[in-house]
């Protein structure tokens, strides 16, 4: 009978600390995610972020570079040095 309940409690906790170790990961990704969005807006265009876990797993997220800044605008005459169209 001893045996019994010390097996019963055993899986009981292992199950305890299995809920807990999931916990644990949940909200440390948790946190990760809300660092992340916090640094995104102060990244500038074109760079890359790495996240790197001590599990091997690599987030990269790539901001888009920056537009061009050669925007056609339709003058109507052409500036010194430049051929009239």
């Amino acid at each position: 009978m001893i045996g019994t309940i010390l097996r019963r409690c055993g899986g009981l906790w292992t199950y305890l600390t299995e809920r807990v170790n999931a916990r644990k990961e949940v909200e440390l990704e948790r946190e990760r995610n809300s660092a992340t969005a916090a640094v995104i807006p102060l990244l500038p265009p074109g760079s890359d972020l790495f996240e790197t876990e001590p599990n091997g797993r690599t987030r990269v997220i790539r901001m888009a570079p920056a537009a061009s800044a050669a925007i056609s605008l339709d003058r109507g005459e052409p500036l010194a040095g430049e051929l009239s169209r």
